[in-house]
């Protein structure tokens, strides 16, 4: 053998090595398992169980109590044979199934906690088919599982499980390059480093949803995929919520959008009274914000009724700045609760006429050069102009009372396009029919826009609350 069939032969042998080294590696890689997540999803949800609680600050006794609980064992550190170290995928597939995919450690450990959950009636006998197990959890999640991962798809119940079943061991079976590994949802959720991080396509948002982006001539933007991820930090729980346009007219749209609504001053947070239920804001330019609302027909109509009563075009012409909406605290949900309407206006050339406001079926009496009064049966609204500051309410004068969660939130207010809060704790719950435990615990709720597109809703409890804890029932 001469020198060169010697080092073709090396060669060659080294490739061999290599491929059969980067087979095992892949394999066995903490990403390997991933691979039966089918293409044709429509949503992709990632939970880090590791990061999740860590969050949560859980003392080894609370880790031990949630691991009995999750695998329906009396043993202290029971397991449930999942790998918990690596994210759990959960899915929505075109065909309309839900999924959801983990890791697992060991499969002799998977088995025994599917007899456990078959004892208390959750479950199926394991069979074997296709070299794996196979349990129906509820009688209509399928679930397939071997040692390396475990695959749970439904809802399917009588013959629709024996196609699920052929689906499921496909999905096992296929390649990296037919599964979402590939995919702009994969992508977008793989970017996020929150412990739950979800993206999904229109297909799964409500009309409810999808009818006000459109409103906000958003049609472009809205057939894009919508980011969201959850966020835990003490006894605060901020969900993220993003659009992610797939084209030049979505990112267009947005960015239209964003000029109309510009960084909010936060000056009108010095009008809040000090029982406020609800508070909003925004920061416009009046004659923009008129050209939008004239754009949709309905709103156009209702704009042409109203000034018949009053001249609520140039009203809102004259608006060059912050917007703030307020709902006061009566006591009540429907009862003895006011509301106001306060904005920053360039001028009040709007005043000049009036004295010819209103007609005999409602009336606009003056109460002086500045202030008037509307006689609307049951619920009178007074308005007013003082300091270049526009004021519509239920109360003649604008409140000077101050509030001290908004003194307190004010620098985070200042900058943002949309900025509303709920003080939660002031809802009756008999009346909103709100039972549950932790939202009772929950204090208010913030919601902010940084930019158009990007929302935080953000769930507030008391100082000493670990929310998550809380979630996870470990605070009482």
């Amino acid at each position: 053998m001469n020198t060169k069939s010697k080092a073709l032969l090396l060669s060659v042998l080294a490739v061999v090595v290599a491929a059969v080294g980067a087979y095992f590696i892949f394999r066995n890689s903490s990403t390997a398992y991933l691979k039966a997540l089918p293409k044709n999803v429509i949503a992709l949800a990632r939970l880090d169980v590791k990061e999740f609680l860590d969050d949560a600050e859980l003392s080894q006794e609370e880790i031990a109590q949630l691991s009995q609980r999750l695998s329906l064992s009396d043993e202290e550190f029971a397991a449930t044979g999942l790998d918990l170290t690596r994210p759990v995928y959960g899915f929505a597939s075109q065909d309309g199934y839900f999924g959801v995919l983990s890791a697992v450690a060991d499969v002799h450990d998977v088995t025994s906690w599917c007899e456990r959950l078959r004892a208390e009636g959750h479950a199926s006998e394991v069979s074997q088919q296709r070299g794996y197990s196979w349990v129906v959890l509820e009688q209509q999640w399928l679930m397939a599982f071997d040692g390396e991962r475990a695959l749970a798809m439904g809802p399917a119940v009588g013959a629709a499980q024996d196609q699920l079943r052929t689906v499921i061991a496909k999905l096992l079976e296929q390649d990296r390059g037919d599964s979402a590994l590939e995919t702009e949802l994969y992508e977008a959720v793989s970017k996020q480093d929150e412990p739950l991080v979800a993206v999904l396509t229109q297909d799964l948002l409500p009309e409810e949803v999808l009818q006000p982006l459109r409103t906000l001539n958003l049609a472009a933007a809205a057939q894009g995929l919508y980011l969201l991820s959850l966020d835990a930090d003490g006894n605060e729980l901020a969900l993220n919520a993003e659009i992610l346009p797939d084209n030049e007219d979505g990112e267009d749209e947005l960015e239209e959008l964003n000029k109309l609504f510009r960084p909010i001053q936060g000056s009108l947070t010095d009008y809040a009274h000090a029982e406020s239920l609800f508070w909003m804001a925004v920061n416009l330019k009046g004659e923009d914000f008129l050209q939008l609302l004239r754009s949709h027909p309905t709103v156009r109509t209702a704009l042409v009724a109203m000034n018949f009563v009053m001249d609520v075009d140039l009203i809102l012409e004259s608006i060059d700045g912050d917007i703030a909406v307020e709902i006061m605290n009566g006591g009540g949900l429907y009862a003895n609760m006011g509301g106001s309407l306060t904005a920053q206006v360039v001028n009040t050339d709007f005043l000049k006429g009036a004295k010819s406001w209103g007609h005999d079926y409602l009336r606009v009496q003056p109460l002086s050069a500045t202030e008037y009064l509307l006689e609307i049966p049951d619920m009178p609204l007074f308005f007013s102009v003082k300091d270049k500051t526009f004021h519509l309410g239920s109360e003649r004068a604008m409140s000077t009372e101050g509030n001290a969660y908004l003194r307190e939130e004010r620098s985070d207010i200042q900058g943002a396009r949309f900025y509303a809060t709920i003080d939660l704790k002031s809802l009756p719950y008999e009346q909103a029919q709100l039972s549950s435990n932790i939202i009772r615990d929950i204090e208010r709720l913030d919601v902010k826009m940084d930019r158009v597109g990007e929302f935080t809703f953000t769930l507030k409890a008391a100082e000493d609350t670990n929310i998550l804890k809380k979630l996870l029932d470990f605070e009482h």
